[in-house]
């Protein structure tokens, strides 16, 4: 028998559970479809930073703006709750790009405060700024608001969703359940929030490749480290966002990401996070002291397949969501857990206009306090996507393996 419902949502990162939970506020009756669990995807294993721009710059104009709406919605969510790291270093070698940077954060009315270089940087730093942006662990956060999902009438179904077909005034969503069952959902619209999860559905949308589908890869490293937030924005190096994670047995968990990302579109190959992570480890050779990074028990990682924001186009590609099907299909994805928030609000006015009902914006209660406390950070289980033999145990203060071949890829 094939089941009714007003709007179907199609995974439960953050995205797509604000969406759920706005909606059913709403008086929606939603499905929400997810194969893995609420913030089992990349939401819950992010970095965690909610960025105000410090990381951008010029070709990215759009950005600052945006995140500073996305901040007054996550103020009042993370309003009860500490975050892992209040603040972040930003840190530059280059003396032009530092001075560069703080006149693009003045024009944003972003705040600049010079600071010393922290005792667990490494040498050649130009200069150093406190950025005042916070990193929180969302896996509890997506954790809590999972009971939120349950308790507000919101039905959560676990599977993929894989096709669709419009009918006058409504949708048949089909989906496959983790045993291999088939599921049709017959609803009035639907929201695809699985980033780059549904790549079949997404090819329908109309966005473009490099839209649709990016991937990225997460280092992993746990041991004797300092809690500690930090990006090290670069044009002609190699940036990177470092943020902390505590409460897991071995010690603080660092998760260490770059600013590339890449067109997975068509796969890709093996040996791609090898050669990442031997670049991820030469930089942090680099710009943090081997006395800190002498602490590194172990090391793993993961890849993260998204949509969203286009490298640096000027521009935030599609507006936070993009309509199809007639308008009765919306893509909810904001390319950074930051602008959650944004794509949910746009989604949540797409489908008021489809069913019909006012709404002046969205607004969610605050996540109560506690939540985060005793927070495991990324638990047990990162895996690459292929064998990282060169990297399971290295020497993190003499330095990783020879990487000319990575540098030659990387430089095209």
């Amino acid at each position: 028998m094939t089941r009714r419902y007003d709007v179907v949502v199609a995974g439960a990162g953050m995205a797509g559970v604000l969406t759920a939970l706005g909606l059913a506020g709403h008086g929606v009756r939603v499905l929400l479809v997810e194969p893995h669990g609420v913030g089992a995807g990349q939401s819950g294993q992010s970095h965690g930073y909610l960025h105000r721009g410090y990381a951008y710059g010029r070709t990215e104009p759009l950005l600052p703006p945006l995140l500073g709406r996305a901040r007054v919605h996550w103020d009042t969510l993370l309003r009860d709750t500490p975050p892992v790291t209040s603040n972040s270093v930003v840190s530059f070698s280059d003396p032009g790009a530092a001075r560069g940077a703080t006149e693009f954060w003045r024009s944003c009315g972003l705040p600049v405060s010079a600071v010393e270089a922290p005792d667990w940087l490494g040498g050649g730093f130009a200069s150093c700024f406190r950025s005042e942006e916070a990193t929180h662990d969302f896996g509890p956060v997506l954790r809590h608001l999972g009971t939120r999902i349950a308790s507000c009438g919101v039905d959560l179904n676990a599977g993929t969703l894989t096709g669709f077909s419009e009918e006058p005034g409504s949708v048949y969503c089909e989906f496959e359940r983790p045993d291999g069952t088939g599921l049709t959902v017959r609803s009035r619209a639907v929201v695809v929030a699985a980033g780059a999860g549904t790549p079949g559905i997404l090819a329908r949308s109309g966005l473009p490749p490099v839209v649709r589908c990016r991937k990225s890869f997460v280092l992993v490293l746990r041991g004797d480290l300092p809690v500690i937030s930090a990006v090290f924005p670069a044009s002609t190096e190699h940036g990177l966002f470092l943020a902390s994670r505590t409460g897991h047995e071995s010690g603080t968990t660092w998760l260490v990401s770059d600013f590339q990302s890449f067109d997975s579109a068509w796969g890709a190959s093996g040996q791609l996070p090898g050669w990442w992570a031997h670049r991820i480890l030469l930089t942090l050779r680099r710009i943090i002291s081997p006395e800190r990074l002498a602490g590194v028990a172990t090391v793993s990682g993961y890849a993260a397949v998204k949509s969203g924001l286009v490298p640096s186009s000027g521009t935030v590609s599609h507006g936070l969501g993009h309509d199809f099907l007639g308008g009765r299909a919306i893509v909810a994805s904001p390319s950074k857990l930051t602008l959650a928030p944004l794509a949910a609000e746009r989604a949540m006015r797409s489908v008021a206009r489809i069913l019909k009902f006012p709404f002046d914006g969205a607004a969610w209660d605050p996540v109560p306090a506690g939540t985060a406390r005793g927070a495991e950070g990324i638990r047990p289980g990162e895996k690459w996507e292929t064998g990282l033999d060169a990297v399971k145990d290295p020497d993190l203060a003499s330095g990783p393996p020879d990487i000319a071949e990575l540098s030659r890829l990387f430089s095209r």
